[in-house]
């Protein structure tokens, strides 16, 4: 019946690939397009190599374990040029993803109205397709919104499949329509293959019988479910590794004990759970989110393997600092998070302790660290606390704060800085350098004498060991901060200048950096179009401030006060990027907007990658184009990946994905 639906919403077309060629698995469709563009290519490659081709004679189950060991969906896409046997593999691959909001994104205008329904008929029938070639699921990845009770019978199906077909991965997504969730089958937690479940937005109400002997990790997402369903399941498969729950109601009591394979659990925002007791020998990680008004007990007692503990709750923090953090011996990695947080002291001990971040710094004040073999020190809030550490082992610090009101200024006279001054003249001057960075600039001192620090409301510091090879340094700064300029103050003779900007400039065409990365996870290097020297010598004032911006002339003017005078070698680099241009929307024929100052947006300009730096806005008026430099928000920078754009809008019209490029 399924099919025969999804045979008559076809009907009228030219054939029944109308969708497989537009949106194969949903996640394929721009290297489809790459591979057609490359079709003749193929083809001509086939003929060169047709003596000498041993890959299109490999074994179906040997080309799909090749494809299955992909980094992503779209590598695996390309591999269908290697040859027609390929290609047809290709359709047979035995990891199956459907995801609706791409779907329906992609399918046709004429299909608008019935957009659930077709994805729904296109899953069963491809999953049917599958079924009828006798193939095997390695994967299925279900992606559904808007469900409904009419529902139940399509995806209880699929899972059905799936289990007899030995599935081993199931990622089932499933956003509701009402406030009817759905109830997750019995015959689920039978699967004798099973080794990864992932289920978000479901309901567990039974969970009974459990032969789950290969399970290994388990992700729960916003589920509805009873005490004792999660505490089966976990008493039932002692081949748990892995352990995730999030934003998951009705679990007020976690307990874990004597899991010997047990190696990492992750709690995150369960705001009913009031007690966690884990006692796993073999736990590595531990991951703990709450909510600051819910209070929570968590109990790690013989948890003696744990190396990397991440808390993010006021009360377990308290708790574990003052009676815990001593108990793991072998603990190398502690992040705390201390938002919201009434803490103002925090003593650490831990002779194994590496790594140690201390974020969302307010009310603290005095942090004393005891470890040794400390290597890594980071600390980021509103305020700095008074920092002591004992390690003779410390090799980089990064230390960040913006104030309370982010217009205020630093200056020398803020406590702020005297405390990180003091904390930098702890370090050896000869053995590390002193990045410091605002929004859109970097300053790099060669070495820690003579530091002034540049009168901005956001100013960040990283510490690094002069041995820190400096392609590490480029990408850790380039990557995050995407500046405009970068400088750096270093002795006259020195040659560090000259091999960073070689550093930079020496890339190829297609720089081999991310091979193995998808077309929109590109590294800096990718979107970097040039790169020139800036003698601020030359430079004046009067010039700076008309062509550039408030923040950027202030930052250049405390530069050509402070160190033009020095004798020091100061080097300053411009940056030019690639930009990503999307759009017109507005008045050049694209999608209407109306941002109620100005009638019709003429362009917006995405800056570097999917990663938004910023956005700039030009409108359009009575034919003339120009960018309205009273309006507060022209630039809007975005710190990737915390922070990224879901949605640009005007006062009154959306502004749609599309428009005309």
């Amino acid at each position: 019946i399924l099919v025969t639906n999804y045979q008559r919403i076809l009907s009228g077309r030219k054939n029944m690939h109308y969708i497989e060629d537009n949106y194969i698995n949903f996640a394929g469709e721009d290297a489809r397009v790459k591979e057609t563009q490359d079709t003749k290519d193929s083809e001509q490659m086939e003929a060169s190599v047709e003596s000498v081709d041993r890959i299109s004679h490999l074994p179906d189950h040997v080309i799909h374990h090749i494809l299955s060991h992909l980094r992503n969906v779209r590598d695996t896409i390309r591999t269908s040029v290697l040859s027609k046997r390929w290609r047809t593999l290709w359709y047979s691959f035995s990891v199956l993803i459907f995801d609706e909001r791409k779907f329906s994104a992609r399918i046709g205008y004429e299909d608008n109205n019935n957009k659930e329904k077709t994805f729904r008929d296109y899953v069963s029938l491809s999953i049917h397709n599958h079924v009828e070639k006798k193939l095997l699921i390695q994967k299925l990845v279900v992606h559904m919104i808007n469900f409904d009770l009419n529902d139940i019978q399509y995806v209880d199906h699929w899972l059905n499949v799936a289990i007899i077909k030995n599935i081993n991965e199931l990622d089932l997504h499933v956003g509701k329509k009402n406030i009817n969730n759905y109830t997750v089958p019995q015959n689920l937690f039978s699967s004798k293959t099973l080794t990864r479940m992932r289920i978000s937005g479901c309901k567990l109400e039974t969970c009974n019988n459990i032969l789950l002997p290969h399970l290994q990790k388990v992700y729960l997402c916003k589920l509805i479910l009873a005490e004792h369903v999660i505490e089966n399941l976990i008493f039932s498969c002692y081949s748990i590794e892995d352990l995730r729950i999030i934003k998951c109601a009705g679990l007020k009591h976690l307990r874990v004990s004597n899991h010997v394979r047990l190696n990492r659990v992750e709690i995150y925002h369960c705001n009913q759970l009031k007690r966690i007791e884990i006692n796993a020998p073999n736990l590595d990680t531990f991951w703990y989110c709450g909510k600051k008004t819910t209070p929570c007990k968590v109990s790690l007692e013989g948890c003696t393997s744990l190396k990397r503990l991440t808390l993010e709750h006021p009360q377990v923090i308290r708790d574990f600092y003052k009676n815990h953090i001593s108990n793991f011996p072998v603990l190398e990695r502690l992040d705390i998070s201390m938002t919201n947080s009434m803490i103002k002291s925090i003593m650490i001990s831990n002779p194994h302790l590496q790594k140690f971040s201390l974020k969302g710094c307010k009310k603290l004040k005095v942090v004393r660290i005891n470890a040794p073999n400390l290597v890594t020190f980071e600390c980021k809030g509103e305020t700095m606390p008074w920092v002591e550490i004992h390690s003779s082992c410390l090799r980089d610090a990064k230390l960040y704060f913006v104030p309370k009101f982010k217009h205020e200024v630093f200056d020398f006279g803020d406590e702020i800085w005297f405390k990180m001054k003091s904390f930098i003249e702890r370090f050896n001057h000869e053995g590390f350098k002193l990045v410091l960075y605002s929004n859109k600039n970097i300053v790099i001192h060669e070495d820690l004498n003579n530091i002034t620090f540049p009168p901005v409301p956001d100013l960040g510091c990283e510490i690094i060991k002069s041995p820190t090879c400096i392609d590490d340094i480029l990408c850790s700064l380039l990557q995050l901060l995407h500046p405009m300029t970068l400088s750096i103050i270093s002795p006259l003779d020195s040659t560090f200048p000259k091999l960073v900007y070689e550093t930079i400039k020496s890339r190829d065409k297609d720089p081999i950096c991310c091979k193995y990365n998808t077309f929109n996870n590109k590294c800096w290097r990718h979107f970097l179009k040039d790169v020139n020297f800036e003698d601020l010598n030359d430079m004046k004032l009067e010039d700076i401030k008309v062509n550039e911006d408030k923040r950027t002339y202030t930052w250049y003017k405390w530069l050509k006060s402070d160190y033009t005078t020095l004798q020091c070698q100061m080097t300053n680099l411009r940056f030019k990027r690639k930009s990503v241009v999307v759009g017109p929307w507005g008045c050049n024929g694209g999608n209407s907007w109306d941002d109620g100052t100005l009638i019709g947006v003429r362009e917006i300009k995405l800056v570097y990658d999917c990663c938004i730096d910023s956005i700039h806005v030009v409108y359009d008026k009575n034919d003339n184009i120009f960018r309205a430099e009273n309006m507060e928000e022209l630039e809007i920078k975005m710190k990737f990946s915390d922070e990224f754009l879901m949605n640009v809008s005007g006062h009154y019209w959306p502004v749609v994905r599309g428009g005309t490029a």
